[in-house]
């Protein structure tokens, strides 16, 4: 590069850095509102449930949340961090919406409330089984995120009574969760194609999952 043009060049590099530095500033320092993350996260969703998460860009979350792309990332420094915060949200929304749990009910009057609440969010919101099993298979996740919730914690509890008493009690909390989630989502999946069939495959589910667990 010529002598004359390297100043010159130094002080464009300069300007550019100077520019990038304040534009990040003032994205940490923008205030932040709870009602516009609630709104990415929303829209995060419905967009996963539409397109999938490969092919759902920030881009088009941030159009569906009705902000600019910049103000998607003053939220969520990347893509991964709000599949992750929204993992975390629709986690907790399960344990939200049981605030009347039979903590003194026995194994399966709490088992058999935990799947009638399953099946009536699923039935409501199919959107969220859907981005939640998306989610759970995109190698995206923090391990951290996966702590147990109130709901998950009773979930094992009840599980492990269940089998306590019979050749399942060594299987692993983990396994028998998943079984019983496994059951959950298809059954949840039939009934939203046959509606019709709701009460039947409700009941008949539940018998399943007891009978399976507990030996009757």
């Amino acid at each position: 590069m010529p002598l004359h043009l390297r100043g010159s060049w130094r002080s464009i590099v300069s300007e550019y850095a100077l520019i990038c530095f304040r534009n990040e500033v003032e994205r940490v320092a923008r205030p932040r509102s709870d009602d516009k993350r609630k709104a990415i996260l929303d829209a995060a969703l419905r967009v996963f449930a539409e397109r999938g998460i490969t092919s759902a860009p920030t881009s088009a979350i941030s159009k569906a949340a009705g902000v600019a792309e910049g103000s998607l990332f003053t939220y969520f420094k990347t893509k991964d961090e709000l599949m992750n915060e929204l993992y975390l949200d629709l986690r907790q929304e399960f344990s939200r919406h049981i605030p009347d749990f039979p903590h003194g009910g026995d194994t399966r009057a709490r088992l058999r409330y935990i799947w009638d609440k399953y099946l009536e969010l699923g039935a409501a919101h199919p959107e969220q089984l859907k981005v939640l099993a998306h989610l759970r298979a995109s190698g995206k996740l923090f391990r951290e995120n996966e702590t147990a919730t109130f709901a998950l914690l009773e979930v094992v509890k009840a599980t492990g009574e269940a089998v306590a008493g019979n050749e399942l009690r060594n299987a692993p909390s983990e396994y028998l969760v998943l079984m019983l989630r496994a059951l959950a989502e298809i059954t949840v999946e039939f009934i939203n194609a046959h509606p019709e069939c709701a009460a039947v495959c409700q009941e008949l589910g539940f018998k399943m999952l007891w009978n399976g667990f507990a030996g009757e």
